[in-house]
Order: C-alpha cells, then structure tokens, then sequence
C-alpha cells in the first residue's frame, strides 16, 4: 500500500474521529492535518496490514498532546451520540459529561460507543491492553451516567 492509498482509504473516518474529538471544524481539521503528516513522517507503518489502528492512534495522540498544550478540556459541542432524548436528558447533558472525562477516557469512549470499535482496535489505537481499554471505556461509562443523573 502506497500513502496516497492510505490517505484515500481512511481520510473521511479520520477526519470525522477528529471532528469527534474536537467538536470543531476547525481543531478537526488542524488535527486532520497533524495525523496524516505525522504518518507522512513515520511512513511506512510499524506493522502492515494494521494500518487504520496506526491512523487512529496517531490521531488520539495528537488531541492528547493539543489538550496538554492548551492545558483545557477539548470541546465536543457537536457530539452525536446515538440516544434519544428520554428521562430528561439530552444530547447537549451528554455532549457535557463526554467533555468533562479525562482526555485516555474519552478518547477509549467516542471510539468504543460513538465510533462502534472492538475493544482490539481500542486497545491497538490508545497503546494498551484490551484489559485496559475495557477499563476506561466501563470508567467513562460509569462517569457519563453519573453526570447525566
């Protein structure tokens, strides 16, 4: 696989995990753009064949270290999570308590409940064990419904 294959295969998914991540066009696209130049840079990938797991995790990467930088909370005004509004809450409660997780949880959350991952590729993107991703996918879940209460 050539990086131009790369790019055209996974550009569109990438682009809308970093929207999810963001909740700004804007930081997507500036996000968008440091995921694919740093696979640019590190080409070709650690392991073939594994190459969407490698976009991802340079992708969730580069949000936690714009977090670190701008030392705040990433947005994620614009999350859509698939639940209807019922027993008072709503998108907007959810989007809030998605925001206010750690940056590992919420990235192992939108990818894992949001985006629909296995647990294998949650794991494979945060660079951990599936052990672990499981655990910060059931911690943020446990936070989510705490705050929506």
């Amino acid at each position: 696989m050539t990086f131009g294959e790369l790019l055209e295969r996974h550009e569109r998914e990438i682009f809308a995990y970093a929207l999810r991540l963001t909740g700004s066009r804007a930081d997507a696209d500036d996000l968008y753009q440091e995921t694919f130049l740093a696979a640019f840079r590190g080409w070709p990938p650690p392991r073939a064949g594994n190459e969407r797991a490698w976009l991802y995790k340079i992708a969730t990467n580069k949000a936690i270290d714009r977090v670190r930088r701008a030392r705040r909370i990433v947005p994620l005004d614009d999350l859509r999570l698939a639940a209807p509004e019922r027993d008072g809450v709503t998108l907007s409660d959810l989007a809030t308590a998605v925001r206010a997780l750690p940056t590992g949880q919420r990235a192992a959350f939108v990818l894992r409940k949001v985006e629909g991952r296995s647990y294998a590729e949650v794991a494979d993107t945060l660079g951990c064990s599936e052990e672990a991703a499981r655990s910060r996918v059931a911690e943020a879940m446990k936070k989510v419904k705490e705050a929506v209460r």
